[in-house]
């Protein structure tokens, strides 16, 4: 229902209460500004005749670009275990990508990327060590980074699950008399 010219009495206006949606910073992801705090690389097999491309992949985390492409370049072997046995396999390792990341050792849990390479996982990947954020993904969708009022960040772009301002059911808030931001039940 749209209705736009009703009065509204005085009982409404000394019992409303105003509502907003969760006050965050936001600002949109740039190349090059210098906001990641580090750099991933990803790596998976080489195809071989016996092996097909990507059975085996992993995640690596460096504080710098160069460090990651230092890690590129020495094209080293990578490991798994085969049956309990330790395999050398060749890697093909992709272009560095900036993130924000940080060590955890309950990652899992954490909101950041989660990639599950399972028994799939060269002995190397530290995937699983890291709650991260790519920032510059190969898509066309415009990142952002967000802090909340909480100091909590995250990193959205619009195919994210979640809504810009966070969860569904969290994000209507009302701001008190003392200007502070409570969350509001509705």
């Amino acid at each position: 229902m749209d209705i736009h010219n009703f009065q509204l009495n005085d009982i409404f206006q000394q019992n409303a209460r105003e509502f907003c949606t969760r006050p965050v910073m936001a600002m949109k992801y740039q190349p090059g500004l210098g906001i990641e705090n580090g750099f991933c690389v990803h790596y998976s097999s080489a195809e071989t005749y016996t092996r097909e491309y990507m059975m085996y992949e992993g995640i690596r985390f460096f504080p710098s670009e160069a460090d990651a492409w230092e890690f590129i370049n020495r094209n080293e072997k990578q490991y798994v275990k085969v049956n309990g046995i330790l395999t050398e396999i060749e890697a093909v390792y992709d272009m560095p990508e900036p993130v924000l990341y940080r060590k955890d050792a309950n990652a899992e849990e954490l909101d950041g990327l989660h990639f599950c390479f399972g028994e799939h996982a060269f002995l190397s990947d530290e995937s699983e060590d890291y709650e991260f954020y790519i920032l510059n993904s190969n898509c066309d969708n415009d990142v952002w980074i967000i802090q909340d009022m909480n100091g909590n960040i995250r990193v959205w772009d619009n195919t994210s699950d979640e809504l810009f301002f966070g969860k569904e059911s969290e994000y209507v808030f009302e701001k008190n008399d003392k200007g502070e931001y409570r969350q509001a039940a509705v």
